[in-house]
């Protein structure tokens, strides 16, 4: 009995996690992530783009910080509609799907992120958005779908993450041995240094560790 209840506050922590998504340390995860894995050639891809697009571009922090999300969907669609080839165009979709799940627009965010996903040239960005999508999806308790969402990563820096997000998602879905080893195959995937280790082991200790 003392184990059940154990077992049932750390998947209601779990719970707690995705309902906070967006404030917590996921977010900051993936934007670590997503600098280690894709981000080493950013400074020299933004040499080569539009000086246009990059003005554009700068002037999304100041709509964001000023929480504007009217003006900045125009500015997004305007900076997607001219430069969608360059690498400004699925930052600032990430950029407007961010603020638009801080709004309550899930909507929204779902369009922002399959649009990185169909459109960025980079790998690492499409994969960022995968996961983002997928935990909007597990909130909407739309398991299949964030399974689908899941399904392969293409940065091997992302394979840890996608492991452990299937995780979650197979756990809340009740599949708790599905779960467990796809918890696992995250540890296995992770860096030993990673920030989210811990909490993985967290979670498949809950589960039993076996």
């Amino acid at each position: 009995m003392a184990f059940d209840l154990q077992e049932q506050e750390q998947i209601a922590e779990i719970k707690a996690f995705w309902d906070g998504w967006g404030k917590s340390i996921a977010v900051g995860l993936l934007i670590v992530l997503v600098a280690y894995s894709g981000w080493k050639g950013w400074n020299a891809y933004v040499e080569s783009q539009s000086a246009k697009a990059g003005v554009l571009y700068a002037e999304l922090d100041k709509l964001v910080e000023a929480k504007d999300i009217a003006k900045l969907k125009i500015a997004v669609e305007s900076l997607k509609k001219e430069y969608a080839s360059s690498a400004y165009a699925p930052r600032a979709a990430l950029l407007l799907a961010k603020a638009s799940l801080g709004a309550g627009d899930a909507a929204s965010a779902i369009a922002q992120l399959q649009w990185v996903i169909s459109s960025s040239k980079e790998a690492g960005l499409r994969d960022a958005a995968r996961l983002r999508l997928a935990a909007v999806q597990l909130d909407q308790k739309k398991f299949d779908d964030a399974l689908l969402t899941l399904k392969a990563n293409e940065e091997n820096g992302f394979a840890g993450l996608f492991f452990e997000a299937k995780g979650d998602v197979l756990l809340l879905k009740g599949d708790k041995a599905a779960a467990r080893e796809s918890y696992k195959q995250a540890l296995a995937k992770l860096p030993k240094d990673a920030p989210n280790v811990k909490f993985v082991e967290v979670k498949l200790e809950a589960l039993g560790n076996s």
